[in-house]
């Protein structure tokens, strides 16, 4: 089982919506913003990594934590229009994310 199909049975056990999830993946990864595009590449490469084995559940936990900080961060500093974008986004898949791996 991949880990993203693992991801969406914790979001559904967890009692996230593992449909808004694949939405908002999909619509992070094509955003037009580039930073956010990389950050959203980096969540599916991180995931794949685990699939394989390449990384173990604490690495992703703590890589996922350093992305969500990176992009509080950068929502801090944007305009108000980045802000809500980020939030309403790649902040709330991040957060998703790690609620699902941290039940």
């Amino acid at each position: 089982m991949s880990t993203i199909e693992e991801l969406s049975t914790q979001l559904t056990d967890s009692g996230g919506n593992a449909a808004e999830w694949l939405q908002l993946m999909h619509a992070i990864v094509h955003d037009d913003d580039s930073d956010i595009r990389d950050a959203g590449t980096l969540m599916l490469q991180a995931l794949q990594e685990k699939a394989r084995g390449w990384l173990t559940h604490d690495d992703l936990v703590l890589l996922l934590q350093g992305q969500r900080d990176i992009a509080r961060i950068r929502a801090n500093n944007a305009h108000i229009a980045m802000q809500r974008h980020l939030q309403s986004k790649l902040l709330r898949l991040l957060d998703m994310t790690l609620l699902a791996l941290l039940g």
